[in-house]
């Protein structure tokens, strides 16, 4: 488990929060503005569960784990052979090296995952009243969740509004259930805008951080991002026999083979009237889009949103390498993901933004001052 400033700041503001009320504004952003309070709001009720930072991780892992379960519950609603190319794009995303680590973070935008899964769901359920009410809720919140919420709640509206997916009624319930979910982020709207702006720049538009991104964060191997610093001593992994590096090369080299004869025959599922087609419209390329035309740098926490249907999608490229080529791609990324949290485990610090785990500054704590608790928020 991470356990550095941003790990231990939330921690200490969900109990603030489940002690004196729930905060209209939350932790600033890398992207130089605050986030709302809501990103707050579901670590406070962790934290009412059990004030243990183990425990919270653990409440972010089984969030995560029930927004995979939503999505295959939404997969299953779909004919053959939608159906097998849903399933088997959720199962590249579940053995995944980045939403696995993503998944064990406290962090407001690790629960992404969730409001797409609901934002599906409830676009699946779109005849009842009550389920359009809740997506509704389910967009505004997503966008104070994280700001990158925005973009895939703004993605998914578009998309709708865009290929003619609801009625005049449907929007109308849609926006019953919106607006009032927007009342608790009024005060934190009113600070963006006071704050003069963040980091915007129209250099990072060129840059197609978003775009590049989903070739490194969806199959898993953006290491960089939490062991920059590791790279090449992961790679040496176990006992020099360069496993891992192993690894990489078969996942790369299949993915470049499937966007080889992708390329040459075509990807029939990217249109917006194919079931698949508009799924990945609404939750990577209209965010994408989104994203990129905003000028902002662009994170791979940024990207938790998107890993779901991009694995989706990586599925479609990767399933025209060769029969068998999805189930070698997903059996090589369980056992890289496997390789690394083995290395995590046997690591005292990795070199980058995961660094020292959270038992080994435990252990670290504990044999200099035998006498403290550690990481225990105080009373």
């Amino acid at each position: 488990m991470e356990w550095k400033f941003d790990e231990q700041e939330m921690f200490r503001l969900a109990g603030d929060a489940w002690k004196n009320g729930l905060p209209l504004m939350g932790m600033p952003s890398g992207a130089g503005l605050p986030n709302a309070g809501f990103s707050i709001w579901p670590f406070a009720l962790l934290y009412g569960l059990h004030p243990s930072p183990l425990f919270m991780a653990m409440g972010v892992q089984w969030l995560n784990v029930l927004a995979l379960a939503l999505m295959v519950y939404c997969a299953l609603r779909y004919e053959e052979p939608v159906k097998t190319k849903l399933l088997w794009g959720l199962a590249m995303y579940a053995v995944s090296l980045m939403p696995v680590l993503f998944a064990r973070k406290i962090w407001a935008q690790d629960l992404m995952p969730i409001f797409i899964a609901l934002m599906w769901w409830g676009y699946l359920h779109r005849k009842h009243w009550y389920a359009l009410v809740l997506t509704g809720a389910f967009c505004a919140f997503a966008g104070q969740l994280h700001l990158s919420g925005f973009f895939y709640a703004g993605g998914f509206l578009l998309a709708i509004l865009l290929f003619k997916q609801f009625s005049k009624k449907q929007w109308l319930r849609l926006f019953a259930g919106a607006i009032p979910a927007t009342l608790p982020g009024i005060p934190w709207v009113l600070a963006v805008l006071s704050s003069g702006g963040g980091i915007s720049h129209f250099s990072n538009i060129l840059k197609l951080e978003f775009w590049l991104r989903l070739f490194t964060d969806t199959p898993g191997f953006n290491m960089h991002y939490f062991a920059a610093g590791e790279w090449k001593t992961f790679m040496a992994f176990p006992g020099g026999m360069y496993l891992p590096l192993i690894l990489v090369s078969g996942i790369a080299g299949l993915l470049l083979f499937g966007i080889f004869k992708t390329v040459k025959h075509g990807f029939s599922e990217i249109k917006p009237s194919h079931p698949i087609g508009f799924l990945l419209f609404a939750f990577v390329i209209i965010p994408g889009l989104l994203i990129t035309f905003s000028g902002i740098p662009v994170r791979s926490h940024y990207m938790i949103g998107a890993l779901p249907m991009a694995s989706i999608a990586f599925y479609v490229i990767v399933s025209k390498t060769f029969k068998y080529g999805h189930q070698l791609i997903v059996l090589l990324q369980v056992i890289f993901t496997v390789f690394f949290l083995l290395f995590i485990h046997q690591s005292d610090t990795l070199r980058g933004d995961y660094g020292t785990p959270y038992r080994k500054q435990l252990t670290q704590t504990s044999e200099n001052h035998p006498n403290s608790r550690p990481f225990q928020d105080p009373d």
